[in-house]
């Protein structure tokens, strides 16, 4: 794999976690997670941010509170499955 395909396959810490917008490597590091992960997500429908005249994901703040809401559901079913 090449250095310029590495890098958009791995997940980047970001300057500012709280920023207006996150690319899709930072977003995989704030939700721990792999960019390749979040981009079958967005892919199924889950909400993003597209810039303008690019193919370039991104995610607002508004973005992000959606996805964290959805992965805490996600644990709470996987929590319940397990208690039963």
């Amino acid at each position: 794999m090449s250095t310029s395909t590495l890098a958009y396959t791995q997940a980047i810490r970001p300057e500012d976690p709280d920023a207006e917008y996150l690319t899709i490597q930072e977003f995989a590091y704030v939700m721990n997670c792999s960019p390749r992960t979040l981009r079958r997500r967005v892919k199924a429908g889950m909400p993003h941010t597209r810039q303008k005249g690019t193919r370039r994901i991104q995610f607002s703040r508004k973005d992000r509170e959606l996805w964290r809401r959805f992965s805490e559901a996600g644990e709470r079913r996987r929590a319940i499955r397990i208690a039963a």
